[in-house]
């Protein structure tokens, strides 16, 4: 770009080295706490131990794959079609990881506290908690 000067003097262009956007900065990285099919790398536990993961096929390689989904409830209409579901899902950290890099996620910290055969127990999501703080 040309610079155009109207009157004598010293005159300073900058010149930009990045786009005309602000330059993204990490400034945070987000941690997923929660019961998993299974928890380990190498042979090695990684039960309440926070880890880095850069994709749902790390999710799954490390932590497995989604839990199973009761059917409670179907109701069908007069000519037998689907009008409405009840289904339970108890554990739902797979598709949330599923969710977040489908939304443009890059990497988070997973935390897994237990496994598909466990009660939900607020203690070991807390220990979970404690551990992502460490």
């Amino acid at each position: 770009m040309a610079l155009v000067v109207k009157t004598p003097g010293v005159y300073t262009e900058e010149i930009s080295l990045f786009p005309p956007s602000v330059a993204q900065v990490e400034t945070a990285v987000p941690a997923f706490i929660g019961y998993t099919q299974m928890a380990e790398k190498r042979g090695e536990s990684l039960r309440d131990k926070p880890e880095l993961i850069r994709s749902l096929a790390d999710f799954e390689e490390l932590f497995g794959g989604a839990p199973d989904v009761t059917v409670d409830q179907v109701n069908l209409d007069a000519n037998n079609s689907i009008t409405s579901a009840s289904l339970t899902a108890t554990f739902l950290l797979y598709d949330s990881m599923r969710l977040f890099f489908a939304n443009g996620g890059s990497k988070c910290y997973i935390v897994s506290v237990g496994d598909y055969n466990d009660t939900i127990n607020k203690d070991r999501l807390c220990a979970g908690l404690a551990a992502v703080a460490r």
